[in-house]
């Protein structure tokens, strides 16, 4: 399964996804967190902008949902929405 999330346009959206992905201790926990429930696969890239993040899943959607991901960065909401415009892996 692939999901795709990309920053709501809200004013310093992209500093603020940026930062966690590059920066935010708690990512590199979700990144074994993930790993450890079924994710293969993620990439991200600014794409006009926004920043998508594209993951790949070994799970099913609704297995995915069941995980409950908050999309937290220091315990507050990161300014992302889902979409269905998908980044490619490089093999």
């Amino acid at each position: 399964m692939m999901i795709s999330w990309k920053t709501d346009g809200s004013a310093g959206a992209v500093d603020t996804v940026r930062n966690w992905l590059e920066e935010g201790s708690n990512h590199s926990d979700y990144i074994t967190w993930a790993e450890s429930n079924g994710r293969l696969n993620y990439s991200w890239d600014i794409v006009g902008d926004d920043i998508v993040i594209t993951e790949e899943w070994n799970i099913d959607r609704a297995a995915y949902d069941a995980l409950a991901i908050d999309h937290k960065a220091n315990g507050e909401d990161l300014p992302v929405t889902e979409t269905n415009d998908h980044l490619t892996f490089n093999e």
